[in-house]
């Protein structure tokens, strides 16, 4: 599904909001038009027969190690609960996560072949701060609908932070899923780290 596919790339990307002046709505969409761009060359490459699969995956290995960074983005997962967490435990969760990104994207790589992503507007919230506004279709399925990245500037880069694919902000909603977790669990986030492997092909339970 392309809503599985959209979220690890959000969750990959997700960064805190910070303040920052020196880009421009033009430069968001150029962002994502970019990185968009090169996901389905890399696909409609594959599907050619140009390159095979373990390349592609490693190809968005080092797109995650490029553009993510894991402890920022367990600190906005995990909320309050990262302060009472021992390093450890934010070790085994942040692991987990990653992995867990990574394998949605492996899992989902041979479907979008064919994709085509248009940027059509963006919307600046504030300096630093926009709505990204694409076009999706094409595909074997014949899909065809919009979605909207929020992406921020933070340490003089941008970065997207959440997409939003049929009116749900899926990192936020994933954010959400785990926080039950460790709540529904006395605030153990071990608990979280245990559901992601479980997602997680090739992860221990």
């Amino acid at each position: 599904m392309i809503k599985h596919f959209l979220t690890a790339f959000a969750l990959t990307l997700l960064a805190p909001l910070a303040l920052a002046q020196s880009t421009t709505a033009d430069d968001a969409e150029a962002f994502v038009q970019t990185q968009a761009n090169q996901v389905i060359e890399t696909l409609t490459a594959l599907n050619a027969g140009q390159t095979d699969l373990p390349t592609v995956q490693a190809e968005f290995r080092q797109r995650i190690d490029a553009l993510a960074d894991v402890d920022r983005i367990s600190n906005f997962v995990l909320g309050r609960y990262r302060r009472s967490a021992s390093e450890d435990e934010l070790d085994a969760f942040r692991s987990a996560f990653r992995t867990y990104a990574i394998s949605v994207y492996e899992s989902e790589l041979s479907a979008y072949a064919g994709q085509q992503l248009d940027v059509t507007g963006s919307v600046t919230r504030n300096p630093g701060d926009y709505i990204v506004q694409s076009r999706v279709y094409g595909g074997p399925n014949g899909e065809e609908f919009d979605v909207n990245w929020r992406i921020l500037e933070t340490d003089g880069q941008l970065k997207a932070v959440d997409v939003e694919v049929l009116g749900v902000w899926l990192a936020q909603t994933q954010r959400e899923q785990i926080l039950a977790v460790i709540g529904n669990n006395r605030g153990d986030v071990s608990a979280a780290t245990s559901m992601l492997r479980n997602r997680a092909p090739g992860e221990d339970a």
